[in-house]
């Protein structure tokens, strides 16, 4: 029996449907720290600063927003296509190798040449970029495919 590590294609609907959410309260967050609201609760910090295991007064805002960024990718990313096959999943695999390349090469770039505060920034992104290559690069590739006509 073969097994599967995907959701369901509804899954994919769901997460573009969050994504672009996420995604503008992450753009207007980084270039200009606005944040659309203030959730301040108590929150359960496991290492903060020099402590262990304290409950604290934080803003939940961030960690909202890369939670959803997270799972809205995860979703994208994980989903059927409503016509699944072999050769899909092939498509699957080359973009999957290809954006961990591509974002590993890049954070190789950014530790030689980038430093301070700014290097933080990217590696922050760079656990983003991955997922968004990949929905870039099976997109376009899945494109080609249908557009040639060979998944009939």
């Amino acid at each position: 029996m073969k097994q599967t590590y995907l959701f369901p294609p509804v899954f994919k609907r769901i997460g573009w449907i969050i994504f672009p959410l996420f995604l503008i309260m992450g753009v207007a967050f980084l270039f200009s720290e606005y944040s659309f609201f203030e959730l301040e609760c108590k929150v359960l910090a496991i290492i903060n600063d020099d402590s262990y295991f304290e409950v604290m007064q934080d803003d939940i805002y961030e960690e909202i927003m890369i939670v959803g960024l997270i799972v809205s990718m995860i979703f994208i990313v994980f989903s059927k296509e409503k016509d699944e096959d072999e050769y899909i999943a092939q498509i699957r695999m080359y973009s999957l190798v290809w954006s961990i390349l591509i974002g590993s090469a890049l954070l190789l770039l950014a530790t030689v040449f980038v430093y301070g505060l700014y290097y933080m920034t990217v590696a922050f992104l760079n656990m983003f970029l991955i997922l968004f290559l990949f929905v870039i690069k099976f997109n376009i590739e899945l494109y080609k495919f249908r557009r040639t006509g060979r998944d009939q």
